[in-house]
């Protein structure tokens, strides 16, 4: 299922313009996540949990604020009373929100630079929630409830993103069609990575789609400015990883 039948399924049952915010906001948390901004996924997942608040609120009767009358986290709270309404929509899914909603505003980017940094444990926690929240939406709009079946609808959502790896009995694949062998490199380095790779396997893995040695080593050759070299063992610099998330981006654009 792609995003579009995920949109058809939630709009049954909550407002269509909020309902595509949620999905904008969800992609792009998911977008900073693999890109390692950290900040960026706090601040997409806060905008995802206020569209969301705005989604529970017309499901649940409640008109929504103008402007700075509008705070999320006040507005969650207040859907527990109302019991003529879903437990779904009053107390699961808002508690889960506040959870994110708290962790956005009162960690986030304010960690001290001398402290340990938090901002990738915080984004670690936050990304589950944001995909447990939706998969609870699309369960509630769903025939059967099946939790399972919700989950499995957002993990495809989610893993559509960069879907391009492949990993067999320890050999990693790029699946993408025409990649000149320099990228399918950069993209092998990018998926190993924060780990390291030795470079005569990063040749041989690119032999594997379909490369001479001589290209390969060529390829392999064309990168050496982009990686931490610790005895022929390579690591993705932040040069490199910013090249292959923007090759990333351009590939799933085309798709």
């Amino acid at each position: 299922m792609n995003d579009k039948q995920v949109r058809t399924l939630l709009v049954q049952k909550f407002e269509p313009r909020h309902i595509d915010s949620c999905l904008k906001h969800f992609t792009a948390a998911m977008e900073k996540f693999v890109a390692e901004d950290w900040d960026g996924v706090a601040l997409k997942a806060g905008k995802f949990v206020e569209a969301v608040t705005k989604t529970l609120m017309i499901g649940c009767g409640k008109a929504i604020p103008n402007g700075r009358h509008f705070k999320a986290g006040n507005e969650l709270r207040q859907l527990e009373p109302l019991g003529t309404y879903s437990d779904v929509l009053r107390i699961v899914i808002p508690k889960a929100c506040i959870f994110i909603y708290e962790i956005v505003n009162n960690r986030g980017g304010r960690h001290d630079a001398t402290d340990i940094d938090a901002n990738t444990m915080d984004a670690t926690v936050i990304v589950p929630m944001l995909s447990w929240v939706l998969a609870e939406m699309v369960r509630f709009c769903s025939k059967g409830g099946d939790a399972n079946v919700a989950m499995t609808l957002i993990d495809e959502l989610t893993n559509k993103l960069y879907p391009y790896f492949e990993h067999i009995d320890g050999r990693t694949y790029v699946n993408v069609k025409k990649l000149k062998a320099p990228e399918v490199a950069l993209l092998l380095l990018y998926d190993t990575y924060p780990k390291r790779m030795k470079r005569q396997d990063l040749v041989e893995a690119v032999t594997r789609h379909g490369s001479t040695v001589n290209a390969a080593n060529i390829a392999v050759h064309r990168l050496k400015h982009t990686v931490d070299d610790d005895n022929d063992q390579w690591k993705l610099r932040g040069i490199g990883r910013q090249r292959a998330e923007e090759l990333l981006k351009k590939l799933r654009l085309k798709k």
